[in-house]
């Protein structure tokens, strides 16, 4: 595995964070240019997703409040990107924070940068840095 460059982690930290705002999540157009076509997640409860579920479901889904932090990144292959990186979500105002470690797998194609796979696994409650 080779050592993932700051601009290339960079981009993909924007990239997920996108993913997480409301905008985005509501145009099944933006979500279906950021999603690989082999898309696929594994959700926090076990069960699995492709992309065409994931676009007809996110648009409508609630948007939670989400908490992301202390990304990491490294080249899988010359086209693969996996970071990782803690995450924390409520939501609504008056719920818990549930926590999260979460890894996502990237493409890049000539287009640029898609999201090939995407998990999230409960974790242990961690220190939020940013609230």
């Amino acid at each position: 595995m080779q050592k993932i460059k700051f601009d290339t982690l960079d981009t993909l930290i924007s990239l997920e964070r996108e993913l997480l705002d409301p905008a985005v999540r509501e145009s099944p157009q933006r979500l279906a240019q950021l999603l690989d076509e082999d898309f696929y997640e594994i959700s926090a409860n076990g069960l699995m997703f492709n992309k065409s579920h994931v676009l007809a479901r996110l648009p409508r889904e609630k948007v939670p409040q989400f908490y992301n932090q202390d990304f990491q990144g490294q080249m899988l292959a010359e086209n693969l990107a996996q970071i990782t990186y803690h995450a924390a979500y409520r939501r609504n105002a008056y719920s818990n924070l549930n926590y999260s470690v979460r890894m996502s797998i990237w493409r890049h194609r000539a287009s640029g940068w898609q999201l090939l796979f995407h998990q999230g696994t409960p974790c242990p409650e961690f220190k939020l840095k940013y609230e």
